[in-house]
């Protein structure tokens, strides 16, 4: 089943306020474990589906998504972005056709072009 608008909008900014904790506790620059750099992938089979990891780690269900095309390398994530790479390895969204931004993705849903 997937989110609402609202629910997505609260899990964003439930994500933005535990970061804001974690800088104001001093924890955010502390913390090794957490990546500095991540890579970007598309899936093959999914053009609207892309995934975030630190860089250097192999992207989960590649099977399902058809393979991954490595597209770039970013030093910055959004802060609800990185707290999901930190906690889950990987960050996988759906660009939106009707308007600017992204769907969160917890799990592969192939959307499959139509041949004309």
């Amino acid at each position: 089943m997937q989110k609402s608008r609202g629910e997505h909008l609260q899990s964003f900014y439930d994500d933005i306020g535990r970061v804001a904790e974690m800088m104001l506790s001093g924890r955010m620059e502390d913390d090794d474990n957490e990546p500095s750099e991540f890579d970007c992938y598309r899936s093959l089979a999914d053009f609207k589906l892309m995934i975030f990891v630190a860089r250097d780690v192999v992207p989960p269900f590649r099977f399902k998504a058809g393979g991954w095309e490595f597209l770039h390398s970013v030093a910055e994530l959004e802060p609800a972005m990185q707290i999901r790479v930190a906690e889950k390895g990987f960050f996988m969204f759906r660009a939106s056709e009707d308007e600017p931004g992204w769907i969160e993705q917890t799990d592969i849903q192939l959307h499959k072009l139509d041949d004309d």
